[in-house]
């Protein structure tokens, strides 16, 4: 007798599956996506791409998973769940990259959110540019900050490297401003072939930790639910802003934000 087909329930909750390293101070990484998943009502399944050595302040050590554990975790997962979207944070290794490959063939109808990971809040380099290109044409979206999206594309200005990382073909790019401090208002703009969109945020007087991991993961949870891509964009970016306003200090470094309360 053949292998019956996976019936999948009917579930109120759609299913993101997140794949991120894990953050053991819980500030960023897969606990905060879990926390904002979840805040958006949706569930969280996931993959730990990498064991780190961090505190609240900086990353030390980034130690990645082997590649055919977290191929074996999604084959499982996608038998079992009916996943709805894909969040992508910190890859850790090229072979992760490729595994991440394999695993959007296994799930390639849904959206993909990719969180181009390349420093930690404190600066330190965690990432690659090497590790991320691959999955860009992969990519439903992307949400680089200003630095990252010069590095990914080359190019200078938020319009340029927008252009550039579109003919590598994702959908959408998400250029958020935080990073760079120079007004007091925080510019994010969404780019896609059809329609570029701005958003203006009061700027906040603390340095975060997990805020990308928090935004990013919140607008695949939106796009989870089915919400248009903008729509989605604006939600999550609205969401985010509450919880780095109501954000707290449980360590001695940055801020975290509060995901729960918003």
């Amino acid at each position: 007798m053949g292998i019956l087909p996976t019936m999948f329930a009917p579930n109120p909750k759609p299913v993101v599956l997140c794949i991120s390293g894990h953050d053991p101070g819980g500030g960023a990484g897969i606990q905060a996506d879990i926390e904002a998943v979840a805040a958006q009502g949706c569930h969280a399944v996931t993959l730990i791409t990498c064991l780190t050595v961090q505190d609240s302040s900086n990353v030390l050590e980034v130690l990645p998973v082997q590649p055919d554990i977290l191929l074996r975790q999604a084959e499982l997962l996608s038998q079992d769940f009916q996943i709805a979207a894909l969040k992508i944070g910190l890859i850790g290794s090229r072979g992760i990259t490729q595994t991440i490959r394999q695993i959007r063939k296994m799930l390639p109808d849904i959206p993909m959110v990719l969180d181009t990971v390349l420093a930690s809040g404190g600066g330190q380099g965690v990432g690659a540019v090497d590790f991320l290109k691959p999955l860009i044409p992969l990519s439903t979206l992307i949400t680089p900050n200003r630095h990252e999206a010069r590095k990914l594309s080359g190019e200078e200005t938020p319009d340029a490297c927008a252009a550039k990382l579109l003919q590598m073909g994702c959908t959408a790019v998400l250029i958020t401003g935080a990073d760079e401090a120079s007004h007091d208002q925080v510019t994010n703009t969404l780019f896609s072939n059809a329609e570029t969109r701005h958003w203006q945020w009061p700027r906040l007087p603390h340095g975060y930790h997990g805020s990308g991991c928090t935004l990013a993961a919140g607008i695949a949870a939106q796009l989870a639910k089915g919400t248009p891509l903008f729509e989605a964009a604006d939600i999550a970016q609205e969401y985010t802003w509450k919880a780095l306003q109501q954000g707290f200090k449980p360590g001695t470094g940055q801020h975290f934000p509060d995901r729960i309360r918003p």
